[in-house]
């Protein structure tokens, strides 16, 4: 792995990157994938559910959480 905090997480860079990470690990071991609801992160959620349809695609509870929490408590 590689630290991708200075590259810009752009929809192709993360496609990219979720790519890399499947197919060297192997994505027959993947059951799911857990991503944030960036905008970013659309087509790379596209690119998993159509070259992997078994791979679950779903995005992270906690975050959908915190993002309410803080539209209520207006943060």
């Amino acid at each position: 792995m590689r630290d991708l905090s200075d590259v810009s997480h752009t929809a192709k860079t993360l496609e990219s990157e979720i790519g890399k990470v499947l197919s060297e690990i192997g994505p027959e071991r993947f059951s799911a994938v857990v991503t944030d609801n960036a905008s970013a992160i659309a087509n790379a959620r596209k690119f998993i559910s159509e070259k992997y349809p078994f791979i679950l695609n779903t995005r992270c509870i906690a975050h959908c959480i915190n993002l309410i929490t803080k539209d209520i408590i207006g943060k």
